[in-house]
């Protein structure tokens, strides 16, 4: 399984000490945390938070608006993006998840590592990514590209993206 380093070195020196991270190892987990970082559901009781998961397997999340970086303390992932958890119910449980995150640019090939953190923590969740991102870097001008309907050419110079991860 590929893990995967943050792409700006300079932000992993920067990064703040303080985040609400914190590690998942279950749905009461994620509701304790929902208490004591004073969380507000969106419309439908849902809440969207960062999430990754860490070199060991672990399953991390942070508030949304947080930077993935914090959320892994600075280290490498096994996977990251965004997830969303629908509280309405008596039981936690994962609607909605993707691999965004430009941070650290995940494939959607990292969804086992998120499959199997997830049924660690014992949530309920859907059998892969409900959204998928995919992330080329421009080689000759090097800007982050999210490649969309398969269009893999760079959207700043035109240039044609590789096939392949390439970060």
């Amino acid at each position: 399984m590929r893990i995967y380093r943050h792409l700006n070195p300079e932000a992993i020196e920067a990064h703040p000490e303080h985040s609400t991270r914190i590690r998942i190892t279950s749905s009461s987990d994620v509701r304790n945390w929902l208490r004591q970082t004073r969380q507000k559901p969106d419309w439908g009781q849902i809440i969207i938070v960062t999430f990754v998961i860490d070199t060991d397997g672990w399953f991390w999340i942070a508030d949304r608006h947080s930077e993935h970086l914090a959320c892994a303390a600075g280290r490498d992932v096994r996977s990251a993006g965004e997830i969303t958890f629908d509280c309405s119910q008596t039981e936690i449980f994962v609607s909605e998840v993707s691999n965004q995150s430009l941070g650290y640019c995940p494939e959607p090939d990292s969804w086992p590592a998120v499959d199997e953190a997830l049924n660690r923590a014992g949530i309920s969740h859907p059998p892969g990514f409900t959204t998928e991102f995919v992330f080329r870097l421009c080689t000759k001008c090097h800007t982050k590209n999210i490649v969309k309907d398969k269009w893999f050419e760079c959207v700043v110079c035109g240039t044609p993206l590789d096939q392949i991860w390439n970060f």
